[in-house]
Formats: C-alpha cells, sequence, structure tokens
C-alpha cells in the first residue's frame, strides 16, 4: 500500500483540477475562500477513504454529496446543475481511470501489477488518470460556457492539456518498454507532478483573465448604452431647439412665401431651402430599424460636431437576425474607432454602408487616416497611451462577429489614406 502523504497529494491534485472546473463554469470573480474550502474537502475526504480502506461505493458517495455542496454552497448553482455536476465528476474520475488502466493493461499485459506496486510509477500512472479528467473536465466546462453565450465551441484551449496527456503516455510507454533505475523513475514521477500542477495552474490564469476581458467588454457595451443614451437625449435637445427657431420663424416665412408668389423660381428655391432645413432637425427615423436609426443619428451629431463627412449607404437595414446589444456593439465600436482616426485626419471622411450580397449581409466603415494602422503578428495594436486597458473596442468587433458566424476583414489603401473593417454575416432564414 502506497504512504498515506502520496495519497493526500494526489487528491490535492484532484482539488485543483475541481477549482479549474468550478471556477470555469463560474461568471463571479476568482476569491481564494472557495479554493481553500474544495482543498479541506478533499483533505476530509482523502480521511474518509483512508478510515474505510478505499471503499468503492463509500468513496462514490462521499465524492456526490461533496461536489453538490460544492456547486450548491460555493458557487451557488441552481440544485440540477448541481447535482448535473457531482454525477459528471464521479462518472468521469470512474471513466478516466478505466481508460487509463485499459490502456496500461494494453502496454503492458502481464507485468501490470509491477507497474501499479512501484511508488513512482504508481504516481505516474495516477497522474495520467487525472490528467485525462482534467481534459474531459475542460470540454465539458467549455461546452456548458459556449452553450450559454451561444457560441461556437473552439478547441483550441486544448493545446496545453493535450501537450500533457501526450507527454505522459510517452512517459508511461517508456517506463513500461524500459527497465529503468529508481532514480530516473522518481524524475519522471516528480516531471508528471509538476507538470500537470503548471498546467492546471496555467489554465486557472487564462480563465480569470478571460473573465476580466469579459467584464471589460460588457462594462464598455454600459458605457456605450449609456453614451448613446445620453446623445439621443442631447440629440433631441438639439432638434427641439431647432424646431423652436423654425417655429419662431414660421410667420416670416409665411410673408416671403407670399411676397414671392408672383415669382416662381425665386418661390421654388426658397422652399427648397426650408426643406432642407427640415431634413437636417429630422435625423431619426430614416431606415426600418429604430435601434439602427438611433445609433446613425448618434453618430450624426458627433460627426457633425467633429467636423467629419458621415455618408451612409443603408441598403439592408433588416439585422434582426442579431441581438440589439450586439447591433449596438458592433456599430459603436466600428463607428467610434472611426471617428477616433478620422477625426486626426486632414480629409476626415467617414463612410458606413450595410448591404445584401446574395446570401451575406456586409456591414464596412471607412474612414480617412493619414497613418496605417500598427500591426503585429497579423493583429491591430491600439495606438492609445494605454493599450492594455483599450484595444478592447476591435475585441468586442471580433467577439461579436464570432458569435454570429461573420467573418471581419480589414484593409488600409495607401493611396487614398483610409483605412476599411469589414464584416460578412451569412443570412440564414
Amino acid at each position: 500500500m502506497h504512504s498515506i502523504s502520496l495519497n493526500i497529494i494526489l487528491q490535492l491534485i484532484e482539488a485543483l483540477i475541481s477549482i479549474s472546473f468550478y471556477e470555469s463554469i463560474q461568471k463571479s470573480e476568482f476569491k481564494l475562500k472557495k479554493p481553500i474550502a474544495i482543498t479541506i474537502a478533499y483533505i476530509i475526504m482523502c480521511a474518509l477513504n483512508l478510515m474505510f480502506n478505499y471503499n468503492v461505493v463509500i468513496n462514490i458517495v462521499v465524492m456526490l454529496i461533496f461536489h453538490f455542496i460544492f456547486a450548491k454552497v460555493l458557487y451557488k448553482q441552481s440544485i440540477r446543475f448541481s447535482l448535473f455536476s457531482s454525477i459528471l465528476m464521479a462518472c468521469l474520475v470512474m471513466l478516466a481511470e478505466f481508460i487509463v488502466l485499459n490502456i496500461l493493461n494494453f502496454i503492458n499485459g502481464e507485468t501490470m501489477r509491477d507497474f501499479i506496486n512501484n511508488t513512482y510509477t504508481y504516481i505516474l500512472l495516477i497522474v495520467f488518470s487525472k490528467s485525462l479528467l482534467f481534459v474531459l473536465l475542460k470540454i465539458v466546462s467549455e461546452i456548458i460556457n459556449k452553450s450559454r453565450s451561444n457560441e461556437n465551441v473552439n478547441f483550441t484551449f486544448l493545446v496545453f492539456p493535450l501537450s500533457l496527456l501526450l507527454i505522459l503516455v510517452n512517459f508511461v510507454i517508456i517506463c513500461s518498454n524500459f527497465k529503468l533505475p529508481n532514480n530516473i523513475l522518481l524524475i519522471l514521477a516528480c516531471s508528471s507532478l509538476f507538470l500537470i500542477v503548471a498546467v492546471i495552474i496555467t489554465c486557472i490564469l487564462q480563465q480569470n483573465q478571460a473573465k476580466k476581458e469579459q467584464e471589460l467588454l460588457e462594462l464598455r457595451a454600459i458605457q456605450q448604452e449609456q453614451e448613446t443614451n445620453n446623445t439621443y437625449f442631447e440629440l433631441l435637445e438639439h432638434q427641439n431647439e431647432e424646431l423652436q427657431l423654425f417655429v419662431h420663424d414660421t410667420k416670416k416665412h409665411y410673408r416671403t412665401l407670399y411676397d414671392l408668389s408672383a415669382e416662381p423660381e425665386k418661390l421654388k428655391k426658397y422652399i427648397e431651402g426650408i426643406v432642407d432645413d427640415l431634413e437636417k432637425t429630422n435625423q431619426i427615423g430614416k431606415t426600418s430599424n429604430k435601434l439602427l436609426d438611433l445609433i446613425l443619428s448618434k453618430y450624426d451629431y458627433i460627426c457633425e460636431k467633429n467636423h467629419i463627412y458621415f455618408e451612409k449607404n443603408i441598403h439592408k437595414s433588416d439585422v434582426s437576425f442579431m441581438a440589439d446589444n450586439d447591433l449596438t456593439s458592433i456599430l459603436n465600436n466600428m463607428l467610434d474607432n472611426a471617428i477616433e482616426s478620422a477625426v486626426k485626419s486632414n480629409n476626415k471622411v467617414i463612410t458606413i454602408g450595410i448591404n445584401k450580397l446574395g446570401k451575406m449581409l456586409v456591414i464596412d466603415v471607412t474612414n480617412s487616416s493619414d497613418t496605417p494602422p500598427l500591426v503585429r503578428n497579423g493583429k491591430l495594436i491600439s495606438t492609445k497611451k494605454s493599450a492594455k486597458l483599450h484595444g478592447y473596442g476591435f475585441k468586442s468587433i471580433c467577439r461579436t462577429a464570432k458569435k454570429y458566424d461573420g467573418d471581419l476583414q480589414w484593409e488600409y489603401n495607401q493611396n487614398t489614406k483610409e483605412f476599411t473593417v469589414s464584416i460578412i454575416f451569412p443570412i440564414k432564414n
């Protein structure tokens, strides 16, 4: 029987895997008390297993109870999800052990028992099992998160976990086919322990970084919504002032129209001037989409204040496949970036187009830009002073475009000094 301290170490690795799983499906920020509670719980589970000599039934029951408590009490999940996660954990632990034992049986055959009885190869075997458990839980957590956000699963997150599995498989094969001295086996065992802990901690840090980025994107979306509302009210106030001035001048207009009644050409030009003034005070309600009208009106007003010519080529205003918050995020970020660049240029021009090409919807924004964008490894780099805090606008555009299977492209024309961002969405209905 292997030492108690060794079993505690291996249980702590499973605790680390559990922490990684629950943190990955939890939206709130990382709090140290939750991992500490899970670690203490695993030490208690280890003591109970030792007390009952690793009775399989007791082991499974204890695991089900504790993982239900983790999900329900620590991570505030629903009863249904807590039951699901506890059963899932127990099933995947047994599945991982079953798969690893069968792999070992296939590789070792008759010497399998000797492999398990050796302390160092036993460590390697258990780390292999826990690594497989970690990979399976990573896949499950990614599917859960993407189903919540209605996004496609991106399996690039498996690069580190699968690399770990590959290394451990090679370790097992080497130990099975060569009679290695104990000092070499000790190095392999310690290396496997170090690798699994390093990969899990790296994944946890990546998860926390991704959560922070998501929070920043959500805060930016809220800020943009507030800015849109503020601009909308400012625009309404501006239109109201223009309307009051127009009403004030109505009497004068009537008198002038009466005086020009005998001169048709002058009368026509005067009426056209009045109509132009009315058009300028009626910027809201140009398309069939109210939210799109509001966004375009906002940037009409902002561009006017910044002396930017804002051209709109809207031939397709049906963007109903996109949620309002996503449409706001895409257009606000695209136009905010365009204004930031155009206001520094000599030409000061922005053009937005929304058009249908076959079964594709194309949204493109072109702005004047006297200097080419900064690019690193094929990615745009923020030119703002605090690039780590900024640059989330373009990330938000990419994230939202990907959510609707959109293809984002950009180009800079050195001759015309224009920067264009285009998003092509498939129209599925």
